[in-house]
């Protein structure tokens, strides 16, 4: 489907505007995709390249020429903006190490907050073509086509999907948590873009969803879309999932209530 006939679902000018700003952003990556790489390190375990900057760029002059007093908040200018009723978060470029290698595993994503409660949410796969869009109350759309989580009821019968954390310690319970579910799953996946595997539960091509260590910005859209298909998604303590960081949990909804309180074990022995 051709991003223009996309339009038809936002019923806000928020929304369109959020799939204009993704599009544009989702271009940028994919033009660069298969060029020469500006690589730079910004911490352990994580790297920045030009094209997060470019994709940032185009997103970021959409968003402000249409609502110059909305707050924006990026990955790539991280400090928290002032205190503002609605703020943009958004993630240029989610996957930044698929991408580096020019591994096909990656998206942009952003939101429209206000009041820290997600309005809005896009997430978009250039080289896929896919577009996982949602509007409080009003349902998730990928490509314009209404999704629904997954019916799946057991964990044996379930496909998971995991983030390893970067940071040593976080990294050695991600491992645990790995090994007790994947066991006890049919499979499991670890993608490296937190975005898609949200917007994967919506769609039900994953069934349940843990990562340790996300920033708002990687969670943002996606904790709306999940919301609106139907499934789950808390922090790992089980509380709602909020627009903090830290670790998060989601499932198709049949399989959460098992699938956390396996988590739980794990934490428990920590």
């Amino acid at each position: 489907m051709k991003p223009r006939a996309l339009f038809d679902v936002a019923a806000t000018a928020e929304g369109k505007i959020a799939l204009r700003a993704a599009f544009a952003a989702g271009r940028a990556l994919a033009e660069k995709f298969y060029g020469a790489r500006q690589v730079h390190s910004k911490g352990f375990r994580d790297i920045v390249t030009d094209a997060d900057f470019a994709a940032d760029r185009a997103a970021r002059r959409i968003i402000t020429r249409a609502f110059p007093t909305h707050a924006l908040w990026s990955e790539e200018d991280p400090t928290p903006p002032q205190r503002a009723e609605y703020v943009w978060l958004m993630d240029p470029l989610d996957g930044t190490t698929n991408y580096a290698r020019q591994m096909p595993v990656f998206a942009t994503c952003l939101a429209l907050t206000r009041r820290n409660q997600p309005l809005v949410g896009v997430v978009y796969d250039p080289l896929r073509g896919e577009c996982f869009f949602a509007e409080r109350g009003r349902g998730a759309f990928l490509n314009g086509k209404r999704l629904r989580a997954s019916k799946t009821a057991a964990l044996e019968r379930a496909i998971a999907g995991f983030e390893l954390a970067r940071a040593p310690h976080a990294r050695a319970l991600s491992l645990k948590l790995l090994t007790r579910l994947a066991a006890q799953c049919r499979t499991a996946r670890v993608s490296g873009s937190a975005a898609l595997s949200l917007c994967y539960i919506a769609a039900g091509r994953l069934d349940a969803y843990l990562a340790l260590t996300l920033f708002p910005w990687d969670v943002a859209a996606g904790i709306l879309i999940v919301r609106e298909a139907g499934a789950r998604v808390t922090q790992l303590d089980g509380t709602r999932a909020a627009l903090r960081g830290g670790a998060y949990l989601a499932s198709a909804p049949r399989v959460f209530s098992e699938f956390a309180r396996q988590a739980k074990i794990i934490i428990g022995e920590q």
